[in-house]
């Protein structure tokens, strides 16, 4: 060693980088409860008892309370205790207490006998018994030892010190640059340790904070709970579904994840049909990540929604816990503040009991890469703020846009312009919802475009003259009588000629389509239904219109291609587009013909919704360069043509090929006409293909469909008039 060396060494401006031991696990009690610990024994029920403003845990007679605390990792471990004790007499004590081997055996660390009984004093040891080193069955047990309950043992200031010898943390996707010092007041290691009904939280506590570290523990198997009631409020409740049994429980979990990184994602992709009386689920990617106060365990949020049995009405939520490797986790809370459903609204919150089964997925490996390739072909985003800065000479003012939508009846909106995805808030009554990239959106009858209008596009093109055959042809249910001079562009157009009211949705909003068609469910009898209408006038002449005529559309294209023709369209346009795999299953009939509803029943990324309208706006109904939709079909549905489509409710409202054209030029002040196509949904959901290749969409729920403020708005960046 060099003299230098040597030098700097004795007077201590050198050091070794060395392990220290530090604090894992800390109970003071001063929360006023003493949730976790598990209490037994005979006496008086333990409290937390005040004394000046220090709480401590009070045991009396013969009570006890173990609490489990993992040292896995951990060496050198040390645990401090402090007992005061009252009223002692003989042989009587309070006792700290260690076992090593899972409550088998126990070894005191800490005693105040009969004579230390002042009621004041704190006696504190601090002990590193046998067996507590990188021990995932440690208990710690606090006990009176005593004849009568007039025996008082006050436990306080359980410390649990080591030092950490688990290897560093490795992360392989979309790792978190955090310590894990992270300041959280809801969903906090304590409240989590219980179940119950809780209360409803800002979201943001489901969200990755900003210091998150990255997660020491990996979650692969099973998680699974059994749902009861908790919290439930109620916000719109148009046809008192809250009267109907269950619909205030979560369905029943019990599903498979993987864990890939700060990322863990759901085995079971898309639309599930549960044995729930009312809600459907769907599984999205959530995340997964370290806080220190969280005592060695990882935490996990999980977004969800609840998808109405046979229906589009969507409220989307998210889950949240804590686990380890070794299987153990907290209660699991959930909350619900947001959806888009214009007649059923609600809260939903609690903490249940849930397990988690670590297991080997299988085929993990291509799961975790499907995911990687799904975030990866998202399209570049900025938040709708940006197309101020982008373009700051157009004068657009951001804060316009989606202003015809409630905001608390919003759920999200966005523009799709020159490769960018500008995206707005999804909003909730409790905060942005956290996880808006994988917000599930209903398309009510935006399915009528992207399924029904793309379906027979694509289809046309690779079987030219389709669009003419008849419905009764491929649908044996329809009288030819009606049906054989019905073609399945008349169908698409809602042009049939059967219908029972020619008047503005008449027959949509019907008694007799709620009941014999929206809640049948039932291939046999929907199509029934939708056949059934009287001869009122010629095909193709009058828009009526009929959710049951797209179905009946579907219906022939399955039966033309002699196959399911949703599944066909997953196939050649929707994986081709890169769609999620939430758009890529439906609603279906509740009955062995399996049959897709086609006019409703679809469920969208807000990544899709653009992919989707730029399929059609701005690539012409080609993927890459490769034509995939009927080029006559394409212009006609983009106005290139002097045909609009048939009136459809004013003067400046159109239909044609399954799209609502606008006629725009008043609105926007054109020296000429000017026709837009939208697609429309149930409730409040539009998404428009503007000129210039640019898209606008929202979804929302309280029956306020117009855009003109907003189109005028975006006219400020690309003149729509020329």
């Amino acid at each position: 060693m060099t003299s230098l060396l040597r030098f700097l060494l004795l007077a201590g401006l050198l050091t070794c980088v060395q392990a220290h031991a530090e604090t894992f696990f800390t109970e003071d009690f001063q929360d006023g409860n003493f949730n976790g610990w598990t209490i037994g024994g005979t006496g008086a029920s333990a409290t937390a008892n005040l004394y000046g403003s220090n709480y401590s845990l009070r045991l009396r007679y013969a009570r006890h309370a173990i609490l489990a605390v993992s040292t896995s990792g951990y060496t050198g471990v040390s645990i401090s205790t402090s007992i005061a004790a009252s009223q002692l007499e003989g042989s009587d004590q309070c006792t700290a207490e260690i076992s090593s081997n899972g409550g088998s055996s126990w070894a005191a660390i800490n005693t105040v006998v009969n004579g230390q009984d002042d009621g004041v004093t704190l006696y504190t040891t601090q002990a590193s018994p046998a067996g507590a080193d990188n021990n995932a069955a440690l208990q710690i047990r606090l006990r009176s030892v005593g004849n009568s309950n007039s025996d008082y043992c006050y436990f306080d200031n359980i410390v649990v010190t080591g030092t950490e010898t688990t290897p560093p943390v490795t992360c392989d996707y979309d790792c978190l640059p955090g310590t894990g010092n992270v300041s959280r007041s809801a969903l906090t290691y304590a409240t989590l340790q219980t179940a119950g009904t809780g209360s409803l939280v800002d979201l943001s506590a489901f969200a990755v904070p900003a210091n998150a570290a990255n997660p020491a523990n990996a979650f692969q198997g099973t998680l699974a709970f059994s749902a009861v009631q908790r919290g439930w409020t109620s916000v719109r409740d148009t046809h008192g579904y809250a009267a109907i049994s269950g619909i205030k429980t979560l369905p029943d979990f019990n599903y498979q994840f993987v864990q890939h990184g700060t990322h863990l994602i759901p085995v079971n992709r898309g639309l599930v049909i549960t044995s729930h009386p009312v809600w459907e689920l769907i599984l999205e990617p959530g995340r997964v990540w370290d806080e220190s106060a969280d005592n060695g365990y990882s935490r996990a949020a999980i977004p969800f929604a609840l998808q109405e049995y046979g229906a589009n009405c969507t409220h989307n939520g998210v889950l949240s816990f804590l686990f380890k490797n070794d299987g153990s986790m907290s209660s699991l809370a959930y909350e619900i503040a947001s959806e888009t459903c214009n007649y059923y609204q609600f809260n939903l919150y609690g903490r249940l009991a849930a397990s988690y089964t670590p297991g080997t997925v299988a085929n993990a490996a291509a799961i975790k890469s499907a995911y990687e390739t799904e975030v990866a072909n998202r399209m570049p985003a900025k938040p709708i703020s940006a197309l101020a800065t982008d373009y700051p000479g157009s004068g657009i003012n951001t804060a316009t846009l989606g202003s015809e939508q409630s905001a608390s009846a919003r759920s999200t909106f966005g523009v799709a312009y020159n490769g960018v995805h500008y995206t707005g808030a999804c909003t909730t009554r409790y905060g942005d919802y956290p996880y808006c990239d994988v917000l599930d959106l209903p398309s009510y009858s935006v399915a009528k475009s992207v399924y029904g209008a793309y379906g027979l596009m694509a289809l046309e093109h690779v079987y030219p003259g389709l669009r003419n055959v008849s419905i009764s042809s491929q649908v044996s249910t329809c009288p030819a009588s009606r049906w054989s001079d019905v073609r399945l562009e008349d169908a698409l157009d809602m042009a049939t000629g059967n219908y029972t009211s020619s008047g503005f949705e008449v027959d949509e909003g019907s008694t007799a389509m709620v009941n014999d068609f929206f809640l049948d469910y039932t291939d046999s009898g929907m199509t029934s239904f939708a056949c059934n209408y009287p001869r009122k006038s010629t095909p193709g002449a009058l828009w009526v219109y009929h959710t049951s005529d797209t179905y009946l559309l579907g219906r022939a294209l399955d039966g033309y291609l002699g196959t399911d023709s949703f599944n066909w369209m997953v196939s050649n346009i929707y994986t081709p587009l890169k769609l999620s795999p939430t758009a890529k299953t439906t609603i279906r009939t509740f009955d062995a013909a399996n049959q897709q509803v086609s006019g409703y029943g679809l469920t969208f990324h807000r990544d899709d919704v653009v992919k989707l309208a730029e399929f059609l706006n701005n690539a012409g109904g080609a993927i890459a360069g490769v034509q995939k939709l009927n080029p006559a079909m394409v212009n006609e549905t983009l106005q290139n043509t002097a045909y609009h489509g048939l009136t459809a409710g004013s003067a400046y409202d159109f239909y044609d090929n399954g799209f609502w054209i606008w006629k725009a030029d008043a609105a926007l002040g054109c020296g000429s006409a000017r026709y837009i196509p939208y697609m429309s949904g149930f409730g409040g959901i539009s998404v428009v293909l503007l000129p210039s290749n640019m898209v606008y969409y929202f979804f929302s729920d309280n029956a306020e469909y117009t855009f003109n403020n907003t189109v005028g708005e975006l006219d400020k960046i690309a003149d729509f008039c020329n």
